[in-house]
């Protein structure tokens, strides 16, 4: 299943505490934007990368790249939010018939991982990595007063990759930006404009983290350092 990976690579470095972009940060000497994007290099399912980069940072990302296959990668300049990245990567689309997004913060999904969604987009159009929420999880007011408990058991945290029918991809995008509306993520816009397609959860894993704060930097060395010795993977 030939895919194009829309990777989102203009984030900041807010909670981190740091004005560097997150995605610099480094493993083992490798900043994490490169291991991704050499992982996803490696899938010969995976025709093209579509990098969503700041203006200023894209000449850095070229030369931090400059070694890799270049004729896969093409850069596009993100938004303002999330969504805005998104939808400037949708608008650089051929004739693709599927397509992932995923967060360049995130350097451990596996290709486990991969297989089981291009397996879920057999027989859905729109399909996600997530796990199950682990906490119990309350609900407060504005004041922080707890008013409700909710279950958990069919709770998951969505991550990425989240894969689509471009088709599907396209045509929220484009209604969510014709009517302004903002999702938490590309898949709420399908469920908020294609209220009846199909949406499958599939299993993640919990080591598929995203570098948000310096507690995720060092949960994410001790990762690298199970997953990897001497700079191949066990």
């Amino acid at each position: 299943m030939k895919y194009t990976l829309i990777l989102l690579a203009a984030g900041e470095g807010t909670r981190m505490g740091t004005d560097k972009n997150k995605i610099f940060i480094k493993f083992h000497g490798v900043p994490i934007i490169k291991s991704v994007v050499k992982f996803f290099l490696k899938d010969p399912d995976c025709k093209r990368i579509l990098i969503v980069t700041k203006k200023s940072e894209q000449k850095r990302l070229q030369i931090l790249l400059n070694d890799l296959d270049d004729y896969k990668v093409e850069f596009v300049i993100g938004g303002k939010e999330r969504q805005n990245s998104v939808y400037n990567a949708t608008q650089m689309l051929k004739d693709e018939k599927f397509v992932m997004i995923h967060d360049a913060a995130r350097a451990f999904v596996t290709t486990e991982e991969i297989a089981k969604l291009k397996q879920a987009l057999e027989d859905s159009k729109v399909a996600l990595l997530g796990v199950p929420v682990k906490d119990t999880i309350k609900q407060v007011d504005t004041n922080e007063n707890v008013v409700a408990t909710i279950p958990r058991k069919n709770l998951y945290q969505a991550q990425t990759p989240q894969a689509f029918c471009a088709n599907i991809l396209k045509e929220v995008q484009n209604k969510a930006y014709q009517e302004g509306f903002v999702g938490t993520d590309d898949v709420s816009l399908v469920k908020k404009f294609l209220p009846n397609e199909s949406i499958k959860m599939v299993m993640g894993s919990y080591e598929n983290i995203k570098m948000t704060n310096p507690f995720d930097v060092e949960v994410g060395k001790e990762i690298f350092r199970r997953r990897f010795q001497d700079g191949h993977e066990k």
